[in-house]
């Protein structure tokens, strides 16, 4: 059986400007989901996301994003518009607002927007959601947050009453503290509608070290708790996530069954992060024994931010190979200032930005310019030599949209530089035919 190695080359989008104090941070700016057809892998979506000023974000943290642009792939040709969302803030960097959009096939149009506001301790106090109704914003429900010593007690959810034009508490979760460690013990589902009623409860147990050991999921029967489904997690003596077992309660025999397992190994230094994950299946046949299913490797930057996660699954001969349907997510980061912010209240776009997609880009590159005023600007593709590969002026505007062929580029890293009237941006990206 012939095996193939598939080696994949990650881009590390940078953003250049004027004036722009030591780099200091690495925040994501897009993602491509890919999936296995038998013989290569091929892209399923793409997203970006663009940020201004010292925000930013990763997988582990809130992805403090102007916006975000999600692609479709259609196949050979192109990628087709999805979705669409966009964040203002604050001048403390406080999320205002989140609206989201959709592709109708013609034009981007509105579909949510939530919402939010904060108490003088800088806490979340309330998010309220909203749907587009075709001439404005119609509320939908509201999420109401309290708080006691610092820590999150309560979240009320209330819906929006169209007869009494008012919200109505509907549900309710409260949050319960160990008062030593301070860390979340239960957190209790109540039915506000004919109640208070219990309807779920979450239950959490940790190690000595404030490890979270054990996860366990119940509901109300109407006069007890009874559990449902529990994970265990399992830490090795340099505290790294070794084992995440998930099990079923069985009510009939008062017993967990096991489900699924997570095995962590390689261990990237200090860091915590796995180099791979084993994913098995509970096979209760002869007694029950693990079986095999997939095996997942992960890459990692310099800043501990994953760059790729690889899954390839177990087959019948015993061995892990790459097999139809099996994914492949690539993550692509640029480096920024943390402490360049200048405070600017809502903030709704980058003062000068660009979006460089897809990722990898096929047969066509999209190149999206946002401006803080209407300008022309010159807009260049290079090759790694530095060689100008194309060359042209965009229109005169606070944004441009446009498509360019690659197909004439070799399969490989590029750059795209742009020279506005007072900023210079660069983005790398990677064709592959």
């Amino acid at each position: 059986m012939k095996r193939k190695m598939l080696l994949l080359v990650l881009a590390l989008p940078v953003i250049c400007c004027q004036n722009v104090v030591a780099q200091t941070g690495s925040r994501l700016t897009g993602m491509t989901h890919l999936v296995n057809t038998g013989s290569s892998f091929t892209p399923v979506d793409s997203t970006d996301y663009v940020y201004s000023s010292n925000r930013g974000g990763d997988l582990k943290h809130t992805k403090k994003y102007d916006n975000s642009t999600v692609w479709n792939y259609l196949g050979d040709t192109a990628y087709s518009n999805s979705n669409m969302y966009l964040q203002t803030f604050d001048a403390n960097n406080n999320l205002l607002s989140s609206t989201s959009e959709f592709w109708s096939g013609t034009a981007w149009t509105l579909l949510t927007k939530n919402l939010y506001y904060y108490n003088t301790a800088g806490y979340d106090s309330l998010m309220i959601m909203q749907s587009w109704g075709g001439s404005s914003w119609m509320p939908v429900s509201q999420e109401v947050y309290s708080y006691l010593g610092g820590k999150l007690v309560a979240d009320q959810h209330q819906d929006w009453n169209g007869l009494t034009l008012s919200f109505t508490a509907t549900s309710q979760k409260n949050y319960y503290y160990d008062p030593v460690s301070g860390n979340k013990i239960n957190e209790t589902d109540l039915d506000l509608t004919s109640g208070p009623l219990n309807t779920a409860q979450i239950t959490y147990t940790y190690s000595g070290t404030n490890q979270m050991l054990t996860t366990t999921n119940s509901t109300w029967s109407g006069s007890a708790w009874m559990p449902n489904t529990m994970t265990t997690n399992t830490y090795d003596t340099a505290g790294n996530l070794t084992n995440v077992l998930a099990q079923n309660y069985d009510a009939t025999t008062t017993t967990w069954v096991n489900t699924t397992l997570n095995n962590y190994s390689g261990f990237i230094g200090s860091t915590h992060n796995p180099g791979m994950d084993t994913y098995q299946t509970w096979d209760t046949a002869g007694g029950g024994t693990w079986n095999n299913v997939r095996q997942y490797s992960y890459g990692y930057n310099s800043y501990n931010q994953m760059t790729s996660s690889l899954g390839v699954s177990w087959n019948i001969i015993g061995v892990f190979e790459a097999a139809l349907n099996d994914p492949l997510i690539n993550y692509y980061y640029e480096t920024y200032s943390t402490g360049s912010h200048v405070a600017t209240n809502n903030v709704t776009a980058e003062v000068n930005s660009a979006a460089v997609y897809p990722v990898p880009a096929g047969n066509m590159l999209h190149v999206n310019l946002n401006w803080s005023e209407a300008q022309t600007a010159t807009i260049a593709i290079y090759d790694m030599t530095g060689k100008v590969i194309n060359q042209w002026q965009s229109d005169y505007g606070t944004q441009y949209f446009s498509a360019i062929s690659v197909n004439n580029l070799a399969t490989g890293t590029y750059f795209v530089k742009i020279n506005g009237v007072n900023s210079q941006i660069v983005k790398q990206f990677v064709v592959a035919h």
